[in-house]
């Protein structure tokens, strides 16, 4: 008996430390929620206003409708490979390496932006008390710079103390952020009430019904936070809630989004601004970088909007940094798993069962990139920048869960019907986020994934899926010739400009459905790949050897 008792200790102080699944169906759905609303979503809907006026509010609908065809696909995936970082991982299993590769360092970008974007968003807040912290562009000073990094590795205990740590936080801290977001916006509407904004200056369309598409990146940035809930799935034991919490998620953001776009419209005073009344264009540099709302509150002449404003504006983009810090370091931990980087970024802290070493180095690398590498270091471009690594990245998870049910991975209780037509719509939409986010941002971010693709590329030796990625090639090429050639693109003088804006849209969505979209599938693997060092959490040799007889 005491043998026994003995080879249990044994076996139990040698197992290997294993993320816990600590996260309830509320803490996941608070901090989808709370990851959505961070200050990147008020500044991105200031600039929506600017670009279209009212018609930002039905950016936030059609957003909404996009979104809601890749977040199904998440809803599935999620059940299927209930993987920390988990998006980042669905195409190893569908496609090999190098289509995993590109889509890893595609999302790992996207990760990386978002805590500067909301350390911006703070240094902004600072600087409406004292404008020492960003210069007339937006872009941070060396106060600003300084005070960002700081912000950056405050971010870090949220992270480090455990995912149960992490869950309650984000469920106390987001009730209030909620609380005081909503009492800004709904005050604005409310109390300042300026509805002529809606409909008296040239209409609900002030600059053309086309102009909702120049905005539509800013809308798809802020719906793009869903994926934090697939991304934290292996630290859960509700995984069959996953779906139910991402449905929540996507319905109260919409909702807050369009009162958000409806504060900014209603809350907007032409004369305390300096604006000719109906001049939507001249809003963002109206507020010389600053945070909007601390200036819309201030103007309000309600002292208690001002104080909710001012709150959110530090709590929002604080709150959100560390649940972006945290989401992304389960992605370069997965990075770890399929053997693009260092296998330290795999291990696992045996005190807490976090990613630790994951979590640092995200924080600090990923905050130097972005403020030496950006052209134009500020929030509006950190946000385009953002989003087009991202939906770059985003683009293969329909066409992963289309090969996923092929290969019959998936169980008939996880599917989610209507996909065969839900998955080639999510396609092209998604690459038509890719085109949308325009120049310089796109081709900006596609230098960044080349880049990383073919350095980690090489020193992981990535060998398997080099045909299975051509599709996914195809697709990168096409869209930067797109941008490039339609449009805000490159200079004439370089390329002509082939396409108008209406027709670009057309050609990128037509060509997702119906050559990227197939493509993809037919690209996929007939079984599921695994591999005993690079899908170690379903590996088996009778697998290995299966899915080896069948290429």
């Amino acid at each position: 008996m005491i043998e026994n008792n003995n080879t249990i200790k044994s076996n139990i102080h040698g197992r290997k430390p294993r993320l816990r699944k600590d996260l309830t169906f509320n803490q996941m759905l608070m901090i989808g929620l709370v990851g959505s609303f961070g200050n990147g979503a008020l500044f991105g809907t200031v600039v929506m206003v600017a670009g279209a006026g009212p018609e930002a509010i039905l950016a936030f609908v059609l957003g909404a409708i996009i979104y809601a065809s890749i977040g199904v696909s998440y809803m599935e995936l999620a059940r299927v490979y209930p993987e920390a970082g988990g998006p980042t991982r669905y195409t190893i299993y569908t496609h090999g390496r190098w289509t995993n590769i590109i889509n890893a360092i595609s999302d790992i970008i996207w990760y990386i932006f978002i805590p500067p974007i909301e350390v911006i968003a703070i240094i902004a807040g600072l600087n409406y008390f004292d404008p020492i912290f960003l210069t007339a562009t937006g872009a941070p000073t060396y106060y600003g710079v300084g005070i960002g990094l700081a912000l950056m590795l405050a971010l870090i205990p949220f992270n480090y103390y455990g995912v149960k740590q992490f869950g309650r936080s984000s469920l106390y801290t987001g009730i209030v952020k909620l609380f005081f977001y909503l009492s800004m916006s709904l005050g604005l509407i409310f109390f300042v009430f300026a509805y002529k904004n809606l409909y008296a200056y040239h209409g609900f369309f002030p600059y053309g019904a086309t102009s909702i598409f120049a905005i539509m990146p800013y809308a798809m940035y802020d719906f793009g936070a869903i994926r934090v809930i697939p991304d934290l799935a292996e630290e859960t034991n509700m995984k069959e809630k996953i779906p139910r919490a991402i449905a929540l998620v996507m319905l109260f953001e919409t909702l807050i989004y369009i009162s958000v776009a409806f504060a900014v419209l209603m809350g907007t005073k032409w004369s305390a601004l300096g604006i000719i009344p109906g001049h939507f264009d001249d809003i963002v540099a109206a507020f010389h970088g600053d945070n909007p709302f601390f200036i819309m509150g201030r103007q309000s002449g309600f002292i208690y909007i001002f104080i909710a404003a001012v709150i959110t504006g530090f709590l929002a983009p604080f709150v959100t940094g560390y649940i972006y810090l945290g989401s992304g370091t389960r992605v370069l931990f997965s990075m770890g798993r399929s053997g693009y980087i260092s296998k330290s970024l795999k291990a696992i802290d045996k005190k807490h069962n976090i990613p630790l070493v994951s979590l640092i180095i995200f924080a600090v690398v990923g905050t130097f990139l972005v403020f030496v590498t950006a052209p134009d270091p500020s929030i509006y471009t950190f946000i385009d920048d953002a989003t087009a690594a991202g939906y770059i990245g985003l683009i293969a998870t329909p066409i992963a869960l289309m090969v996923s049910r092929r290969q019959g991975v998936t169980k008939k209780k996880d599917m989610v019907r209507g996909m065969g037509i839900i998955a080639p719509l999510a396609t092209g939409a998604s690459g038509l986020i890719v085109f949308w986010t325009g120049w310089p941002s796109e081709p900006y971010a596609v230098i960044l994934i080349a880049a990383g693709a073919i350095i980690f590329g090489i020193w992981s030796r990535v060998k398997i899926g080099a045909k299975n990625v051509l599709w996914y090639i195809l697709f990168i090429a096409f869209a930067t010739f797109m941008v490039a050639t339609s449009h805000d693109g490159l200079s004439s003088s370089v390329f002509p400009q082939f396409f108008s804006y209406i027709d670009g849209t057309v050609i990128t969505f037509l060509v997702g459905v119906f050559i990227i979209y197939p493509l993809g599938v037919y690209s996929g693997f007939k079984k599921q790949f695994v591999h005993r060092e690079f899908t170690e959490e379903i590996y088996s040799e009778e697998k290995e050897m299966e899915w080896k007889n069948s290429q």
